[in-house]
């Protein structure tokens, strides 16, 4: 029983702290349970929801995180645009990174899903549970109109690199807030295009999407 609880938590901790009271609970075990049950739900119903990665990208572009130049035919019409990229008081953000949940199980991983690239990793949880800022920054989106994403945060940490969290069922922080690391920015949910409660789960570089593990701390999940 002990094993499996220590599992549960180790999904997300905060390295410079020991693991929370919780890893000795005995209603830990069935926590677990829940979270691989609602895990394997959502791994069934994945295929069934669209995100629309050109919305992000317009927040992402509007905010100057990267430039573009380019031009199309609509309708037989040309037209283009340009935005240019706009500097950030933190030009590299080289500190660490943590897990944006303190527990749950990762349903979905970053890469190709049925033919399809998921841009980020899907983590199981309960509606409500806190989700947390992995790494310090400045909030460049705080609401649900991007198609798919429901209730969405996207955080700035540096220049180039944005996180985001989706599919909240209520957002603790605003537009221009500044965030540090840990800090309660919104609770899990299950909106937008969703089969369950979980967290939606990326990193950019830029408008590129990157695999969280590879910043997060080790995880058996």
């Amino acid at each position: 029983m002990k094993r499996a609880a220590a599992a549960v938590l180790a999904l997300a901790f905060l390295p410079a702290l020991s693991l929370p009271a919780r890893a000795a609970d005995e209603g830990s075990d069935s926590e677990w349970q829940r979270y691989i049950k609602r895990a394997g739900t959502l791994r069934k119903y994945h295929g069934k929801g669209t995100l629309k990665d050109e919305d992000v990208l317009k927040v992402l572009r509007d905010a100057g995180v990267f430039q573009t130049v380019a031009s199309a035919t609509d309708g037989g019409a040309h037209r283009s645009f340009a935005t240019g990229f706009r500097e950030f008081k933190v030009r590299v953000y080289h500190g660490l990174w943590i897990w944006p949940l303190r527990a749950g199980v990762v349903s979905s991983e970053f890469g190709k899903r049925w033919g399809k690239q998921h841009q980020g990793i899907d983590i199981a949880a309960d509606t409500g549970d806190p989700v947390t800022a992995a790494a310090p920054g400045e909030v460049l989106y705080a609401d649900d109109k991007l198609r798919g994403y429901g209730k969405v945060v996207i955080l700035r940490h540096d220049e180039k690199t944005t996180s985001i969290y989706a599919h909240n069922d209520r957002l603790l922080v605003r537009q221009g807030d500044k965030v540090r690391t840990g800090q309660r920015i919104a609770l899990v949910g299950s909106t937008g295009h969703s089969t369950g409660p979980h967290l939606h789960f990326e990193v950019r570089k830029e408008q590129k999407p990157q695999d969280p593990r590879k910043l997060l701390p080790k995880s058996r999940f």
